[in-house]
């Protein structure tokens, strides 16, 4: 008889999360599964912690992202209204596709109270977050980041 093995899920899909001044500028590859949706929520929490002390904003660059499972949803609705009771104010999202909107303007449902502006080119993203005086190259947590 064959010994019972433990069953591991691995991830599938990737991000990248960073802090430009009091953004959060996040970039999703490929498709997501339940291990990705996690591990980003963990890493986006802890970044987002350090800008809670005043408005900030999250530039999200959908353009290599392929979507993934349901859990999705769930996380980004939790982080959603997480984000808004830590000092999230502004959103600019960047979509390749009429898909990738619709998915989210469903997790933002629960929270409108977030301004989420809609682009087609990262540039023209950070330009309306460095407008507001929010983004910027360097990491400047503490200088009003501008």
């Amino acid at each position: 008889m064959r010994a019972a093995s433990p069953f591991v899920m691995q991830q599938h899909g990737s991000f990248t999360i960073d802090t430009k001044g009091r953004t959060l500028e996040i970039i999703a590859h490929a498709a997501w599964n339940e291990q990705t949706s996690m591990q980003f929520k963990h890493a986006y929490m802890a970044l987002a912690q350090d800008l809670s002390s005043a408005p900030w904003a999250c530039l999200i660059n959908l353009l290599d992202w392929e979507l993934g499972t349901g859990e999705i949803l769930q996380v980004g609705q939790q982080l959603n209204a997480w984000s808004f009771e830590h000092n999230q104010r502004y959103s600019a999202i960047i979509c390749g596709t009429s898909l990738h909107r619709q998915l989210i303007e469903k997790i933002q449902e629960p929270t409108r109270s977030i301004e989420h502006q809609y682009f087609t080119d990262v540039i023209s993203a950070q330009n309306w977050l460095r407008s507001l005086g929010l983004y910027s190259k360097s990491l400047e947590l503490h200088g009003g980041g501008k």
